[in-house]
């Protein structure tokens, strides 16, 4: 048996580099703003971030394997406004609401693995064509409405509490224990990695690269369709742009988290406090009377230099 390898005081501090740089954000935004560090203001980053950390996991999945979806925010935007208007408009039973977004999320999902596969061309390129299918489709369910009058027994789940713990809260955990479960101790998992990391020697080894990545779209169209239920019943409502620019956020926390952009490498729980990283940041940003448009130049920044220290670490080992 192989012995583990010790990690040296560099690694560990470069394991750590998030969640001291969350705490330092939360440490800051504390000083500059007397409304950032309350009970009410923690509570609504943890809740409006439920959705980007249960994508962000599914753009994991998609990176890891090697792929890239550029679509998943017009993937949510078409279940989204499907089934608030089946619901408000036709009716339809909140649970069957449910299973067709994500069902539908998941076959989206599968349509744009199959495409690369048959396209032989890279995710990035295909998915931006699939972006551009899916936002037209959902302008044309939405008719440009926007969707309210939703069962309460469907905003329960973003807006419901179990005692003083929010549904949504609960439901993002045991999807993220769920995949990092999948991901680190199964078959399926290893063999995710596996064809990221090296596709060729994946391929000598038995494994169908192919189908291992169409099943890894797939897979993580289940949870954008689930992220999707989760911000249309947080907010009450859903038009065709729910969910737009997601995939951005989500990339962003991968990349942030040290997700490796060729496949094969990266790590749930680094990625989770990523997009709360961003989520901390946007909040106090906005405490402090930063807008929209300075968080935007902040994300973009954050992320061209956490590729630097990605590259640099890279040519280091």
């Amino acid at each position: 048996m192989a012995l583990t390898k010790k990690k040296n005081v560099g690694e560990i501090l470069t394991d750590l580099a998030l969640p001291i740089l969350l705490v330092g954000l939360i440490i800051f935004f504390s000083i500059m703003s007397e409304n950032f560090f309350t009970p009410l203001n923690l509570t609504n980053i943890l809740v409006q971030n439920v959705h980007v950390a249960v994508v962000s996991a599914a753009v994991m999945i998609i990176m890891i394997s090697g792929g890239c979806d550029l679509s998943i925010g017009y993937q949510m935007s078409v279940a989204a406004v499907l089934v608030t208007k089946l619901m408000s408009v036709y009716g339809l039973n909140p649970l069957l609401g449910s299973i067709i977004a994500v069902a539908l999320c998941s076959a989206l999902g599968c349509f744009n693995g199959i495409m690369a596969l048959k396209l032989k061309s890279h995710t990035m390129i295909v998915t931006l064509g699939t972006m551009a299918i899916f936002q037209g489709i959902s302008f044309l369910i939405s008719g440009s409405k926007t969707f309210h009058n939703l069962p309460t027994s469907f905003m329960i789940l973003g807006q419901g509490k179990i005692g003083p713990i929010p549904i949504n809260v609960i439901v993002m955990v045991v999807i993220l224990v769920g995949i990092g479960f999948v991901m680190q101790k199964t078959k399926v998992g290893r063999k995710v990695y596996a064809a990221g990391d090296n596709p060729e020697a994946a391929r000598l080894a038995g494994l169908n690269v192919g189908r291992i990545k169409v099943l890894s779209f797939t897979i993580a169209g289940i949870f954008v369709g689930i992220g999707a239920l989760l911000l249309a019943s947080r907010a009450g409502s859903a038009d065709s742009s729910t969910g737009t620019g997601i995939e951005f956020t989500g990339i962003t926390a991968c990349v942030l988290s040290g997700v490796a952009l060729k496949g094969g490498e990266g790590t749930l729980w680094k990625v989770i406090v990523a997009v709360f990283v961003l989520g901390v940041l946007a909040n106090g940003m906005q405490l402090i009377n930063l807008g929209t448009y300075p968080q935007y130049i902040a994300k973009g920044a954050i992320m061209l230099i956490s590729l630097y220290l990605t590259n640099r670490n890279a040519k280091a080992m």
